[in-house]
């Protein structure tokens, strides 16, 4: 099924969301709770390295080669005694694209020495690059211990609104020492229904210049209050979106909104309440992971429950760059520092291609993705004459389009890096 590019606004906006349907659906029960709980406080074989062993093992690839790739788990020291938690895919046959090292890295990474997130205020366009600069040093950190000099950087949700902030303070141009040739440190740049793109009423940017729209229609835009449905992410059902049964979402509730805004305004973090809740911690996960991964539920109970274990170790962690998301997203996942304001001009300036991905039934502003791509082109048409920047919808797929269509969204990002399946 070919995906949608380039659609008139208009007909975006009659995209059905991603929402709970009304179906019956996989019921985590209390019993199953408090055993979790217990399993995950006192049995060994309940660690968070051997949970997520058990989550890879479903890669054909781990541990053990299939003799054309290989998966590995790499933990690089970046100082102070934090690391880079990463899971590594190694290519092992030779690459018909001239284009393509043997090694390949697949971003798949976190934190998970969960270092102290400092209390910063959030206040000023100052403070916000400081919360920024919290994370995107580390990965700066990170890249040169692994010795990367040159690759593709892909980023989801708030990873691509990371990325994008990462591209416009690190990358540079680097000279080929075999060749001599300049290349840029991150060639492409592909964003997977990344937040924080859209210009709002909360910006601290009101004063910034487009060179491709109007003064006028800018404040128009930075008046606005395009809030994001983020409470979609605990209510979407992933089996009725690549199914095509999903229906018209309701109205959010004003309570649930209100406390959600509340919570955000006070930077509380969701999972401080999971982590406190004792026994009926996985049943409160469960309400999320029942949701998300139906569709896995439904095809294999065992690898749902190894997922469930995973997302339980990862939520009850202890907390930390989650308290990043209220300090640089105001209400309603707006940016205080929109990358409308950030990256049209720098990005064709750099010369990276980008790539602005959603899914048909994603609660975030795909029309804001859509801007982002006119705005990119328009630059760089008028100073090279060629478009710079792509924009792709991908048919049944909600939020996590990766997991929701994975052989189109796979064939998308083929296409742009230019590879042949």
């Amino acid at each position: 099924m070919a995906s949608q590019t380039e659609e008139p606004m208009h007909r975006m906006r009659d995209k059905k969301n991603e929402f709970n349907d009304g179906r019956v659906r996989a019921v985590y029960t209390w019993k199953e709770s408090v055993a979790d709980w217990f399993k995950h406080s006192w049995y060994p074989q309940y660690s968070d390295e051997k949970v997520e062993a058990r989550l890879l093992s479903h890669l054909p690839f781990f541990p053990e080669s299939d003799g054309k790739r290989r998966a590995s788990v790499i933990n690089t020291d970046i100082g102070n005694g934090n690391y880079i938690h990463e899971v590594f895919i190694e290519n092992l046959e030779p690459s018909p694209e001239p284009s393509t090292n043997n090694n390949s890295l697949e971003p798949c990474k976190e934190v998970v020495s969960r270092p102290h997130f400092p209390h910063f205020p959030s206040g000023t366009k100052q403070e916000v690059y400081q919360v920024e600069d919290w994370f995107l040093d580390s990965i700066e950190d990170w890249r040169k211990k692994r010795g990367i000099n040159r690759f593709i950087l892909m980023g989801h949700s708030f990873g691509g609104y990371l990325s994008s902030a990462y591209v416009l303070k690190y990358n540079q141009k680097l000279v080929d020492v075999a060749t001599g040739i300049k290349h840029n440190l991150v060639d492409k740049l592909i964003l997977l229904s990344p937040v924080g793109v859209e210009r709002n009423k909360y910006s601290l940017l009101k004063n910034h210049l487009s060179r491709t729209v109007s003064r006028v229609e800018q404040d128009k835009e930075n008046a606005s209050n395009p809030a994001i449905a983020i409470e979609q992410e605990v209510l979407a059902d992933q089996e009725a979106i690549v199914q095509g049964t999903e229906v018209e979402p309701e109205e959010p509730k004003t309570r649930r909104r209100k406390i959600i805004d509340y919570m955000w305004e006070h930077n509380y973090s969701p999972f401080a309440l999971v982590r406190n809740a004792g026994p009926i911690k996985s049943k409160m996960i469960s309400g999320w992971t029942t949701h998300r991964f139906a569709h896995v539920y439904y095809q294999d109970q065992q690898h749902f429950q190894n997922v469930h274990d995973y997302i339980y170790r990862v939520f009850n962690g202890k907390g930390s760059g989650e308290y990043a998301l209220t300090r640089i997203l105001s209400i309603g996942a707006l940016a205080k520092l929109p990358l409308l304001d950030r990256c049209p001009e720098k990005f064709v300036e750099m010369g990276v291609p980008t790539l602005w991905m959603y899914g048909d039934k994603d609660w975030m502003n795909e029309e804001a993705g859509m801007e982002m791509t006119n705005e990119i082109n328009n630059i760089s048409i008028s100073a090279y004459q060629k478009k710079m920047a792509s924009f792709k919808i991908i048919p049944n797929a909600g939020h996590h389009l990766y997991l929701d269509n994975p052989p189109v969204f796979a064939s998308e990002i083929f296409k742009f890096l230019g590879f042949r399946k």
